[in-house]
């Protein structure tokens, strides 16, 4: 069970919803940061040069998966001289190795996150090769990439800086990941804050907790006082609960700039320390100098004269946290009981992984090859391994950095098992140790206490034949921490000594004499001995095996992997050229064979990795150009493209006008987009309305005698063709009248072949341009109403939609099926695809009661932000990471149909709270699809009014045009319109839906 003041059994939905808001925010800000303020600085602590070196190495990664925005400076900054300084000394050195790291620049001004992490994993002696803050944890894990501790705590901090305008500091810690809403951080112009969670009296006592008056300012610091203790001091709050000091802390203003001028001054805070030979802890001496009451205890404390100086002036406010929970990674134990939570659901127990069906379900595997026949029981983590067909591993285990892959191995139940790459003497050959030890020993303890492979040691040493003498040099502490227990070999090791050391009853005098005769080290040795870029070269070797496995798999059918982001964690050039090789054993050009993907889909495939690979960039664009065509393709061959016998000899003079309505779209939107909906089921949910009581959209057309086409935009001057040349070749996308010109040829009015029937052709639209509102596939629907009207064809609205899908692939410019049925079918509908051939669309009528829609309309605020909307290859764009089977896309549109069937509920039932969720949920899935889909200026006038509403969304795909905004009640409705009426270009619609 947990150790830490909460378990993961408390964690609810709405915690993960937070983190994984989080995440959303951290992906925005790599893909979008104009979007999103970032940390100035991501700084790491680390024990030692070596540790730091490692640290390193892995924060490259991070960048490299998109954690860590460009314009962030990320710093690994170990203790001095390998000196244990404490969390309060460590953060000092710190901010004075993030100065000269800045040379000129205000550090007082910067947005810091530091996040602590020196020290040893002694209760989790196998996080040492990787950091305890590397530890995979995939909670809300795609299949292509394993977050780690660390990558969950920079997106937990992700909401922060936004409230940090001038500047300041944040601390975390490196083992345990606090679930809580960080964006409500508040901060004061100038003083210290710390997170405090109410806990009962007999967790309070094993930890720290604060005192505080009722306007949050801190008045006590207290450490594991007694319940009694806590009683006296008055510290209880209401039902008897006590404020947890949760450690985690924030500066700010001028409180932060006094700390950083502690942290540079020419008088090294952290030379005191070095010379005194005493750690300072941030969570007591330099929180206490922030607390009047403790001046009297700091004056005796390492810095304490300095601290009171620097920070006298200052107050510790605490922020209330009533439902945060922790993730504390601080042992074996611990991290095993998170493995087999069930997280809701949201827990990935394959990631980057390939096995067989030997692996038990609730076996956690990530970045590891599993041969098919290998057996792993439940409860076990595999992480960064290579497992052979003859390897058994038993339940409740942990595995990681194994190279099995050739070795008969049997791994008793709760036992870990890891190798570490060691450094050669002299570039000698490379070496590996081989260590093992229970999942619940601790290596602190005596070894006359303590406990190795699930036996007492002394039991453990008896069976195996191994004295003291053996493991300790006289005059060292008897642990196993210190124990010179574990072969270090010629790599590959020879796992026969492992088994020998694992085996209840060691049979085999080979395997002792070979573990006598080899170097051992101990726990403490070998991972200073730890060789970092061998140990980050064979994980990047691991994942191009996978990256192998899944082309295989991709190229059968067998499986949709993104393995764009698989190939983007490789980082060494050696990796890059087989990237390259595999790039060019795509087969793109083969003749298409029963269950091989689509071509579209292999040149994707081919694109990315082309990007990956050195000087692939030329290469990967003209493969994702062939890949957008392909698509054009397939989607003609699966859509019943309808094109009208030719039409002449009308009479002339005959009119005929249609207006229709805008569309507004609550739900599903990018389902109804091909490829999508022809390999899918799609959804979408969207309103016919009216702007300002009219029917905004429209055309006319009138028949002539002659063979000519009048063209007339709106009010504008026409345009007359006596030929219809602009329909053969490609079309001409600059041609302001190339959607009339190809309505006309769809209806058969004329072809490439000339003008069989004259006609004279008015369109208008009186939304802005860039509405969002399905402006343009309206016009269309519009458009060819009236030209089958004219002909005396069917003019219905199944009819007139399919025409449109014809007439927009025609013109190859895409786009779904949502708009034109919008425009077309009056009303609140809910509408449905399934993939077949050709692609059958139900429409089905969502009834409102009057009082519902009367209270929609009501609270419905429909805006024109002032923004054109710029939608500039954002299909390509959706489509190609669609093709690559980016997790994050195929989540987002799988969500976004399910939200148009809630959306639909909520209408049915008159739930528009409900509603209100259904449109704030499906702005952020559109946020995922793409990152452009907002600006600062829509993401401002959206806060603007955030108070007063439930939900908002952009219209369409985004990036300017129409906002709707479901405000809380009528009276907010009208609040907000005045709010947003303010703001320059900023434009309040009435509206009203279409029945």
């Amino acid at each position: 069970m947990p150790a830490s003041p909460f378990q993961d059994d408390g964690i609810t939905p709405e915690h993960l919803d937070r983190l994984a808001q989080g995440w959303s925010l951290l992906h925005l800000a790599s893909r979008a940061p104009e979007r999103v303020t970032v940390w100035d600085a991501v700084v790491l602590t680390a024990a030692s040069a070596h540790q730091a070196r490692l640290y390193e190495l892995q924060v490259e990664q991070a960048r490299r998966l998109g954690r860590i925005p460009p314009r962030t400076l990320a710093l690994v900054v170990p203790d001095p001289e390998g000196r244990r300084v404490g969390s309060g000394g460590a953060t000092l050195g710190a901010l004075r190795a993030l100065a000269a790291a800045c040379p000129g620049r205000d550090l007082a001004g910067m947005r810091v996150l530091l996040i602590h992490a020196g020290g040893d994993s002694k209760r989790v002696p196998w996080a040492n090769v990787i950091g305890k803050p590397f530890i995979p944890f995939p909670l809300l894990a795609t299949d292509e990439t394993v977050p780690t501790l660390f990558d969950h705590l920079l997106a937990l901090a992700a909401p922060v800086p936004r409230n940090l305008p001038g500047g300041g500091l944040l601390t975390l810690t490196g083992d345990v990941l606090p679930l809580f809403d960080a964006a409500r951080l508040a901060f004061p112009a100038a003083g210290g804050v710390v997170v405090t969670a109410p806990v009962a009296l007999d967790i309070a006592q094993r930890h720290g907790v604060i005192g505080a008056t009722a306007d949050g300012t801190v008045t006590s610091l207290l450490q594991k006082a007694s319940a009694s203790q806590l009683v006296a001091a008055g510290v209880l709050v209401a039902g008897g609960a006590a404020l947890l000091d949760t450690g985690i802390y924030a500066f700010c203003g001028a409180a932060f700039a006094a700390l950083a001028g502690l942290a540079c001054a020419a008088d090294d805070p952290l030379r005191e320390l070095l010379a005194d030979g005493r750690e300072c802890s941030l969570y007591e001496e330099v929180a206490a100098a922030l607390v009047p009451a403790q001046r009297d205890w700091l004056r005796g404390r390492p810095l304490g004269a300095r601290l009171s100086a620097a920070l006298g002036p200052f107050a510790l406010r605490h922020h209330l946290a009533a439902d945060l929970q922790f993730i504390h990674l601080g042992s074996n134990a611990e991290i095993m009981y998170h493995l087999a939570s069930p997280w809701h659901g949201r827990f990935a127990r394959r990631v980057l992984a390939q096995c067989g069906a030997g692996v038990a379900e609730d076996a956690v595997v990530v970045a590891s090859h599993l041969d098919p026949a290998a057996r792993v029981g439940a409860g076990t983590l595999v992480s960064d391994s290579l497992l052979g067909p003859s390897v058994r591993i038993g339940r409740r285990c942990v595995i990681s950095g194994l190279d099995a892959a050739d070795d008969r191995l049997q791994v008793p139940d709760h036992c870990c098992l890891w190798q570490v790459p060691q450094l050669a003497a002299g570039g000698g050959p490379a070496l590996v140790a081989s260590v093992c030890c229970g999942v619940d020993d601790n290596p602190k303890d005596a070894a006359g206490d303590g406990t190795f492979l699930n036996r007492a040691f002394p039991q453990w040493l008896d069976d195996h034949g191994v004295a003291p003498t053996d493991l300790w040099r006289t005059g060292e502490a008897r642990t196993l921490w210190n124990a010179r227990l574990f072969p270090v070999q010629p790599a590959p090791a020879n796992l026969g000594i492992v088994a020998w050391m694992l085996a209840a009853r060691p049979t085999g005098s080979r395997q002792e004499e070979q573990w006598r005769g080899s170097l051992r080290r101990s726990f403490a040795e070998l991972h200073e001995r730890m060789d970092a870029v061998a140990l980050l070269a064979r994980r990047e070797g691991i994942t191009a095996k996978l990256i192998s496995h899944a082309i295989a798999q991709a190229l059968d059918g067998a499986a949709d992997h993104n393995l764009a982001g698989m190939a983007m964690q490789l980082g060494g050039e050696q990796q890059r050229e087989r990237v390259a090789a595999l790039a060019e054993s795509v087969p793109v050009d083969a003749p298409p064979a029963f269950g091989q993907p689509p071509r579209s889909r292999l040149l994707q495939l081919q694109s990315d990795l082309a990007a990956v690979a050195n000087g692939g960039e030329a290469v990967a664009a003209i493969c994702a150009a062939r890949a957008f065509a392909a698509v054009q393709q397939e989607v003609a061959a699966g859509l019943t493209l309808r094109q009208g016998e030719p039409v002449s000899g009308c009479a002339p003079g005959q009119r005929h006008s249609v207006s229709l309505p805008a569309r507004f779209d609550i739900a599903g939107g990018w389902s109804d987009t091909p490829p999508y909906c022809l390999e899918r089921p799609a959804r979408v949910l969207n309103l016919a309305i009216a702007l300002d009581g009219a029917l905004p959209i429209g055309a006319e057309v009138e028949t002539l005698a002659e063979p000519r086409w009048v063209l007339q935009l709106a009010d504008g001057p026409e345009r007359v063709l006596g030929d219809a040349r602009a329909l053969a070749g490609p079309p001409d996308l600059a041609d302001p009248h190339l959607l009339l010109i190809t309505a006309l040829g769809i209806a058969g009015c004329g072809g490439p072949g000339g003008i069989t029937q004259g006609m004279r052709v008015r369109t208008w639209s009186r939304v802005p341009k860039g509405s969002g509102l399905g402006a343009s596939s309206i016009l269309a629907a519009a458009l060819l109403t009236a030209l089958q009207r004219a002909a005396g064809r069917p003019a219905d609205p199944r009819t007139v939609s399919e025409l449109v899908l014809s007439l927009e692939q025609r013109m190859t410019t895409g786009g779904g099926w949502q708009d034109q049925i919008g425009g077309l079918y009056p009303g609140v509908k809910c509408i449905t695809s399934v993939p077949t051939r050709p692609l059958r669309i139900t429409v089905e009528q969502v009834p409102l009661i009057a009082g519902v829609r009367q209270e929609l309309e009501e609270r419905l605020v429909i805006t024109f932000t002032g923004q054109e909307r710029l939608a500039k290859n954002v299909l390509q764009i959706v489509v190609a990471r669609y093709l690559q089977r980016d997790r994050r896309v195929l989540g987002a549109i799988t969500r976004l149909v399910e939200l148009a069937g809630e959306g639909q509920r909520c209408l049915a039932l008159g739930d528009l709270d409900g509603l209100g969720r259904v449109l704030r949920e499906t702005w952020h899935a559109h946020q995922q699809l793409d990152p452009h889909c907002s600006n600062p200026e829509v993401d401002d006038l959206i806060a603007a009014v955030a108070d007063l509403s439930c939900g908002a969304k952009l219209a369409g795909a985004g990036g300017g045009g129409f906002m709707g905004i479901l405000a809380k009640d009528a009276e907010a409705a009208r609040r907000i319109a005045v709010i947003l009426d303010g703001h320059p270009g900023v434009r309040t619609y009435r509206w009203s839906l279409v029945e």
